[in-house]
């Protein structure tokens, strides 16, 4: 007889963000006795919370920091635990090149297309941000040391919050399309070809040396020749 809770979470939330703390895949053996509690404690401060009936948790952090998440199932002997961890960083930490507002000023309905467990698309945001960085470096945009460049490089974030907001609409959309011709796709194809015509501006201003400020006669990156122009 065996009883395998399993807690499926987010790596990285911002405080006060909306997550789910997921328990639904847990299990337990066909031999085993009938689950009788399911409970999650979302902070190892055994503020346990009784999810029996749904076996998730939704929640919001109230403090930035490392946060152990534990679900305990009990059938008719001794509980069985599982954890998991949490990476909760404030919005300043974070520092995010679009946000859900810039979203609705294109489509005024967008949160209705947030996942169940959410109220935010700051997930997409901090999605959209890992892959504009890694477009940089898979374009051989570096730091001065050769090294992939950081979210703390981008100085000024009107640089690149097009190529963000529109990268992030057209994650939302592919999302949520269930047919290539549907007008999910239409808004998809449509927000594609506004982060590539913002992703492929002329020129942005990277702080490459990492001293704080920009040099405007040396940290410019040419995107039409994909180079570090120097003047």
């Amino acid at each position: 007889m065996s009883i395998f809770p399993s807690l499926v979470v987010e790596s990285t939330v911002q405080a006060d963000d909306k997550t789910r703390l997921d328990g639904t895949k847990s299990f337990i053996s066909s031999d085993e006795a009938a689950i009788t509690l399911i409970r999650i404690d979302p902070e190892t401060n055994s503020n346990w919370v009784t999810v029996t009936s749904d076996q998730y948790l939704d929640w919001a952090f109230s403090s930035a920091g490392s946060k152990t998440v534990t679900i305990e199932i009990t059938t008719d002997g001794s509980p069985v635990t599982s954890t998991g961890t949490v990476l909760v960083v404030t919005s300043a930490t974070d520092a995010l090149f679009s946000t859900d507002a810039e979203l609705i000023e294109h489509e005024g309905n967008v949160l209705d297309y947030v996942r169940a467990g959410r109220n935010s698309f700051i997930d997409k945001h901090r999605l959209a941000q890992d892959r504009i960085l890694t477009w940089l470096d898979e374009n051989r945009i570096w730091d001065t040391d050769g090294d992939k460049l950081t979210k703390a490089a981008i100085l000024n974030n009107e640089e690149v919050n097009d190529w963000s907001k529109f990268l992030v609409l057209k994650m939302i959309f592919e999302e949520i399309r269930n047919s290539p011709d549907d007008i999910f796709s239409d808004k998809m194809a449509k927000y594609t070809s506004m982060m590539e015509a913002a992703r492929n501006r002329g020129a942005l201003r990277i702080d490459f040396d990492n001293s704080g400020v920009i040099d405007d006669t040396t940290e410019t990156a040419d995107n039409f020749t994909r180079t570090l122009v120097r003047r």
